[in-house]
């Protein structure tokens, strides 16, 4: 009975309610609101042309990696999307501190240990649940 009074929402639909809304409240916060700098904006993308163009990169490359992002959730679930953008996370600042030859603090050393260590956990626990769940299934 609910089934045909709220149909399964897929991800496309769920982006564009969330990316529609987002557009409308930064438009009004953009050109309605007192300091809203709408105009401005729209007036330095006309003087530099470039600009307008990498802002349209930049929205194109977030709305890719959107797609990705709930795609990853939707086939392997919210732990493995964290646990993605957790190390891409990790990685771009240990590539970022050595390239730029500013190393990490022990603190921060001491915080990447307690993230990829609650990850890892979870990880385990996760496969631990998969194992018994898998043994259940085989018949003996």
């Amino acid at each position: 009975m609910f089934l045909f009074r709220y149909p399964k929402t897929s991800a496309w639909d769920i982006m564009l309610g969330m990316n529609l809304w987002g557009t409308v409240y930064n438009l009004i916060y953009m050109f309605c609101w007192p300091q809203g700098i709408g105009y401005e904006a729209i007036r330095f993308c006309k003087q530099h042309p470039e600009a307008a163009w990498d802002i349209f990169l930049y929205c194109l490359c977030g709305a890719v990696g959107q797609n990705f992002i709930f795609l990853t959730i939707s086939r392997f679930g919210s732990l493995a999307n964290t646990t993605i953008t957790t190390t891409r996370k990790f990685v771009s600042i240990v590539v970022s501190s050595l390239l730029s030859g500013n190393p990490l603090s022990s603190k921060q050393w001491g915080c990447v240990v307690m993230v990829f260590s609650g990850l890892s956990y979870q990880i385990y626990l996760k496969w631990r649940k998969l194992q018994r769940m898998q043994r259940k299934r085989k018949p003996m």
